[in-house]
């Protein structure tokens, strides 16, 4: 899974480029979440960075997103990427 935005800020579009099947959801796992993490829809190889995140994240695409914000091995497809959001 590759990344190529710069600048990443909440609300800011990602477009992924990735050879994984199955995702769904993006999946950003930071200390600040509930659970870890905060999942919001993968669509068009696109998903928006939620707002609720700052700092250095971990970037993975997921099955699921389930509404504990726990990132298991069952539902993680791709990743983790790094990404830093300010």
């Amino acid at each position: 899974m590759t990344n190529s935005a710069t600048g990443i800020t909440a609300d800011t579009v990602l477009q992924l480029s990735t050879t994984a099947t199955g995702a769904t959801f993006c999946a950003f796992t930071n200390g600040g979440v509930p659970g870890g993490t905060a999942f919001t829809p993968f669509t068009n190889g696109q998903c928006v960075v939620p707002q609720i995140l700052a700092g250095i994240t971990y970037l993975n695409l997921a099955s699921a997103g389930p509404e504990s914000g726990v990132l298991t091995d069952a539902i993680t497809v791709a990743g983790p990427t790094v990404i830093a959001i300010s």
